[in-house]
């Protein structure tokens, strides 16, 4: 009776050892989950557009993009910019500005898209697109 006890205890201690273990595992395998979101502001031409839809008139050079209370920031022609640090479960507003002008406005949430990196593109005849990495081919953001 001791022997199989014994046994028994061995075994009783090497299942308990080995769920601790994967179990440990498990927690510290597990994906972290991002606390903010990135704007990614994709590059338009610096010429002036040949074709724009009745009120999207802009003047590339002074083209700006502001997101709710953030600073206004000119719009890209070469390479993109993030804006980076935006509440997830909160509404933003994105603003478009040119010569001074507001020219289109929006409101947006994170949680209408499937990844927390959202690309925004402008070029006055289509106005403005929104999209991520699964609802846009052309959001090549990194």
């Amino acid at each position: 009776m001791t022997r199989y006890w014994l046994r028994f205890r061995a075994t009783a201690a090497l299942i308990l050892f080995s769920s601790a273990v994967l179990g440990q595992e498990r927690v510290d395998a597990a994906p972290a989950v991002p606390e903010s979101g990135t704007m990614c502001v994709l590059p338009n031409s610096p010429d002036p557009p040949t074709r724009i839809s009745p009120g999207g008139a802009y003047n590339p050079t002074t083209l700006k993009v502001r997101i709710d209370q953030g600073p206004a920031r000119s719009w890209p022609h070469k390479s993109p910019i993030k804006i980076e640090a935006l509440a997830l479960n909160e509404r933003h507003l994105l603003v478009l500005t040119s010569d001074g002008k507001r020219i289109q406005s929006l409101w947006f949430r994170f949680t209408d898209f499937q990844d927390t990196k959202v690309c925004v593109y402008f070029d006055g005849y289509e106005g403005v697109q929104l999209g991520d990495k699964h609802s846009a081919l052309w959001c090549k953001c990194r």
